[in-house]
């Protein structure tokens, strides 16, 4: 494994590209780690989950050693209130967001969703939607979370799109993955796994393109004087902070976050379904719905001015 020092201070771990032959399955714990695999679940839902997962990109798997940049304009940050209690409101959040039972905290986060193809409402400016995964955030002031951005400018009938993924553990910037090639339709498959829940400084980021097969993940240490409060975890489109402002949220048409779970200290496993939904607004105007679909399916829906 490698470590690496970024722009910032920031410290991230690399793991070593795996042989061809490699099978999670059978390999040691201490070669998962190594080569920057999740470790295989004792629980028979969870297994079968990641049985299922590999099953399906194993011919195509190709892992990938990340390379990074730091985007110091851009922050994704705890989601800034308007209201809480049922159904949340937000300027910069929508989604769906569970809390850990009292006494607990979350450890693991996961989530699958398709990326969206994004429009600009209107020409001349940038609009920009990131798709995330992510543990803390409401009612805490750091975030260790993972996603999609999504950005659009309209001159005419010329629409310039940028697509990438990213992590960030807030209150650092965003650190985009250079040399991971994402595109609208791409399904995609994420895991957060911290060290062992509330105080964790480490965490780690699974990332897989099951369209394409490209996977890679990065090992994490929170920023000074952060650690983790494990409170909550969401699914979430989000309109980011970009140069020091909020910007405007660009038409991603729907995005349905599927098998939605977060995992705690003690064992329990919580659907994204089964807490609260968020919704996104500008100034007064509804314009990113979050909507409880299932108990582990988050819907949110552009609803704001179109092209």
């Amino acid at each position: 494994m490698k470590k690496i020092t970024l722009e910032g201070g920031i410290e991230v771990t690399v793991p070593t590209p795996p042989p061809p032959s490699f099978d999670p399955f059978t390999a040691r714990p201490e070669d998962l780690k190594k080569y920057g695999f999740p470790a295989v679940p004792d629980d028979p839902q969870h297994l079968e989950r990641y049985k299922r997962v590999f099953g399906q990109i194993k011919s195509k798997l190709k892992y990938i050693e990340p390379t990074f940049r730091v985007n110091t304009d851009r922050k994704h940050g705890p989601r800034k209130q308007q209201k809480d209690a049922g159904t949340e409101t937000s300027t910069n959040w929508s989604g769906a967001v569970v809390f850990a039972p009292a006494g607990d905290s979350f450890k693991w986060i996961e989530g699958d969703w398709v990326v969206p193809d994004v429009d600009a409402p209107t020409e001349n400016q940038w609009y920009y939607s990131a798709s995330w995964i992510g543990i803390d955030g409401d009612g805490s002031g750091d975030v260790f979370q993972a996603g999609v951005e999504c950005e659009a400018y309209r001159s005419g009938a010329s629409v310039t799109k940028n697509i990438y993924p990213w992590w960030e553990w807030f209150p650092i910037a965003e650190v985009q993955i250079t040399n991971f090639a994402v595109s609208p339709g791409d399904m995609i498959t994420m895991l957060l796994c911290s060290a062992h829940g509330a105080g964790s400084t480490t965490g780690t980021v699974y990332i897989t393109n099951r369209t394409t097969g490209v996977s890679t993940s990065v090992t994490l240490t929170a920023p000074a004087g952060t650690q983790l409060t494990g409170n909550s975890a969401e699914w979430i489109v989000e309109a980011p902070t970009v140069g020091g402002a909020q910007s405007a949220i660009a038409d991603y048409g729907q995005v349905f976050f599927n098998v939605c779970e977060a995992f705690t200290v003690k064992g329990a496993t919580i659907g994204g379904g089964t807490g609260d939904n968020i919704n996104l607004e500008a100034g007064t105007s509804l314009v990113s719905d979050g909507t409880l679909i299932t108990s582990t399916v988050v819907e949110c829906e552009y609803v704001g001015t179109l092209p």
